[in-house]
């Protein structure tokens, strides 16, 4: 265990741990319960395809290594006009690189090695002895509190000796009477016992495709991809929370609101691509990214945007069309009334004629 742990070191990763493939029966029942009350959106997580067995990943499997990479957060708030991201995102393409690195050298020293996203990584981290869970959910440690990103390996080897870095036993859970993140979630997504009201989430909802309700719409902030506010109200996060950096400039103008909303084939295409070198071609997506964008350009009230979100509006996917029109009722100037009105005259879709004819209320 001392030479893995010295590779994933070397790799660059804070952590490893290693933990039984057992079945995970409990964590299975947990979700088909809250999808059952309506806590987990029951169609879009069997979209996930989690495993609670780890057969199904590697028949022989006899070991999982949970991998742990900390990052420094960023700086908030973003310039004016800029989406914001969290540095999880810009991290994980990179992360990934190296665990795929990992388990190939395992395999060079014999070990069958399988890297999955396929098996739910914090309950997993938390067996493997790499940190707890706290109010919010999300699992803390003490050097690098929330602010992590975890992979899986799992193995035909069972890997002996112990892991350099365990907080097993050495440290409870200890939010006792501390609501703080409770209190400051803008939707009121987090329960009191702990549990994530998946269909409140700001994140959820991000990067999903989906049509955002208006409430989860004005609280996702001028936010692209990331929402971290419960990391970063929670007092066991100070310490990560010093000194942050802002993302370089060249790389903050990728993520320009008029460089995002614009329209022209030839420079969305180059956006497109600049936005997968940071973040990862599975969110850079055009449908996604333009549907979070207008939400975001919405929330800056800017009137310089409107002349972008009125071609937004003729977008042909309905959630980036309502999306639209809401942004345009929340800059809500004499243009934006116009825009709504003559958009009200083109569009056909019964959903989005609901969501015009609601922001032109707004507007009264």
């Amino acid at each position: 265990m001392h030479d893995v742990t010295e590779k994933a070191l070397e790799l660059g990763f804070s952590s490893v741990g290693k933990a039984p493939p057992e079945p995970m029966f409990g964590w299975s029942r947990e979700v088909t319960s809250r999808i059952d009350e309506g806590l987990i959106p029951g169609e879009a997580w069997r979209k996930r395809n989690l495993k609670h067995t780890f057969d199904e990943v590697m028949p022989d499997a006899r070991q999982v290594l949970i991998a742990v990479r900390s990052y420094k957060p960023f700086a908030e708030p973003f310039p004016p006009a800029i989406a914001a991201y969290s540095a999880h995102y810009r991290e994980y393409p990179k992360c990934l690189r190296q665990v795929q690195s990992f388990a190939e050298w395992l395999r060079q020293m014999g070990i069958n090695a399988i890297v999955t996203s396929k098996l739910p990584l914090k309950p997993l981290a938390v067996k493997a002895g790499l940190g707890i869970y706290r109010r919010n959910s999300l699992v803390y440690s003490k050097a690098s509190g929330s602010f992590m990103t975890l992979f899986a390996v799992v193995i035909d080897t069972e890997i002996r000796g112990d892991t350099l870095f365990s907080e097993s036993g050495n440290e409870a859970s200890d939010c006792a009477e501390c609501n703080i993140c409770i209190n400051q979630c803008p939707t009121g997504a987090i329960m009191p016992e702990g549990a994530i009201d998946m269909t409140k989430c700001i994140r959820d909802h991000m990067g999903s495709g989906r049509l955002v309700p208006p409430n989860i719409r004005k609280a996702y902030g001028v936010r692209l991809i990331g929402c971290e506010i419960c990391q970063r109200v929670c007092p066991k996060n100070a310490h990560v929370l010093r000194n942050l950096p802002l993302p370089p400039r060249e790389e903050l103008e990728i993520f320009s609101l008029p460089k995002l909303l614009n329209l022209n084939e030839p420079s969305w295409k180059v956006t497109l691509e600049n936005i997968s070198d940071v973040i990862g071609k599975n969110y850079a997506r055009k449908n996604r990214i333009l549907g979070d964008a207008v939400i975001a350009a919405g929330n800056t009230k800017d009137s310089n945007l409107l002349k972008y979100l009125n071609q937004t509006l003729k977008y042909p996917h309905v959630p980036v069309r309502a999306h639209s029109a809401w942004a345009v009722g929340r800059i809500g100037t004499s243009d934006a009334e116009k825009i709504l009105t003559n958009a009200l005259h083109e569009e056909k879709d019964l959903e989005e004629i609901s969501e015009i004819k609601a922001a032109l209320k707004e507007l009264c």
